[in-house]
């Protein structure tokens, strides 16, 4: 949980942890979020029971279910408990990252506060990941989905080689 945390920090993110469901209800009735990241295997309720539990309630928050079990059933049951992702351990903290910033793009409308994580900022080129947009110098840069991607890693990754496969995979 703290590796997590500490690079979804990085990342820009704001993040809350809690270890047990009794935690989690606290932050929860305490502050707003965007997206939860919920483990399969916690003490006392565990992740399934806490995903059927909040969905029940009425609780529309986005779950990315991260668990080491990783069989084909276990997915099928988180998804169907309400779990919008699944995700198994251990994973590439990179992949956990796009599937949070998929999630949030799909769920935020309108009158959803716009979450913004600026990730590079070079050469006039700033970049930010929450409105998925480029400018040079103040003026917009038209990207597709994927060049987006690739100028992203690139500035993440200054002064270090890419291989294509990694460019791919990323």
């Amino acid at each position: 949980r703290s590796l997590l945390e500490r690079y979804l920090v990085e990342q820009g993110y704001q993040v809350r942890s809690a270890g047990n469901a009794e935690q989690m209800d606290r932050l929860l009735e305490r502050e707003n979020f965007h997206l939860m990241v919920l483990d399969l295997m916690l003490p006392g309720e565990d992740g399934l029971s806490i995903c059927r539990r909040l969905r029940q309630m009425g609780n529309e928050l986005p779950i990315i279910m991260l668990t080491a079990k990783g069989d084909e059933v276990d997915r099928i049951i988180g998804l169907e408990m309400g779990a919008d992702d699944y995700l198994a351990k251990p994973c590439n903290p990179r992949e956990l990252g796009a599937r949070i910033r998929a999630i949030i793009r799909r769920t935020q409308n309108g009158n959803a506060p716009t979450q913004t994580v600026v990730h590079a900022e070079l050469h006039g080129i700033v970049l930010d990941s929450g409105a998925r947009t480029a400018l040079v110098d103040n003026t917009p840069l038209p990207l597709t989905g994927a060049e987006f991607n690739a100028l992203s890693l690139l500035m993440e990754r200054v002064g270090q080689t890419i291989t294509k496969q990694e460019m791919t995979e990323e």
